[in-house]
């Protein structure tokens, strides 16, 4: 299996989850680089990020790190923004100021990090309840971002706690 170096495994995973998400068709008039080449990057960079997570996956005997947190965030986060992209094309009376994938993409991040600034807003029912969606994921995510750093801190703890340093164990065989 291709080994790729540790730097290299932890940039390509965000970026093609960007290059997916800015690339990818919609429809014929919104395929920035062509609907066959756009089509082609956003199965590779799917193709891509399975792959960086399932080698990473195995590395890391299958503990949740937080990379993998991260990576989850990006992927939700990029899943969101498309949905809103896709609902304010093709029902413009659903959002107010929503008119471009970046729009979209700024709009989620402030709903995931709940600035909500008021520029972009939700005005429809339909939107209302993807939003509704997102906010509540945004607590379980953070609830397991809590859950996986206490249990990183407890780890930590015990492995400070239960170690001996060699020094002092010599020092105490002699005595």
């Amino acid at each position: 299996m291709l080994r790729l170096p540790p730097a290299v495994s932890r940039l390509l995973p965000p970026v093609a989850i960007l290059l997916f998400y800015f690339l990818v068709p919609v429809s014929p008039g919104d395929a920035p680089v062509g609907e066959l080449i756009g089509l082609a990057i956003g199965v590779a960079s799917v193709a891509a990020v399975a792959w960086v997570i399932f080698s990473e996956t195995r590395r890391a005997n299958k503990r949740l790190k937080p990379i993998h947190l991260l990576l989850a965030f990006e992927l939700v986060l990029v899943v969101f923004s498309l949905g809103y992209y896709l609902l304010a094309t093709s029902h413009p009376d659903q959002f107010v100021g929503l008119h471009t994938r970046l729009d979209a993409l700024y709009f989620s991040l402030t709903t995931m990090s709940t600035v909500g600034y008021g520029d972009i807003h939700a005005a429809g029912q339909a939107a209302r309840t993807i939003v509704t969606v997102q906010l509540a994921f945004n607590l379980v995510f953070i609830a397991s971002l809590v859950a996986l750093l206490q249990d990183q801190v407890r780890r930590g703890a015990w492995h400070r706690n239960n170690e001996r340093p060699t020094d002092q164990a010599s020092a105490k065989d002699l005595a």
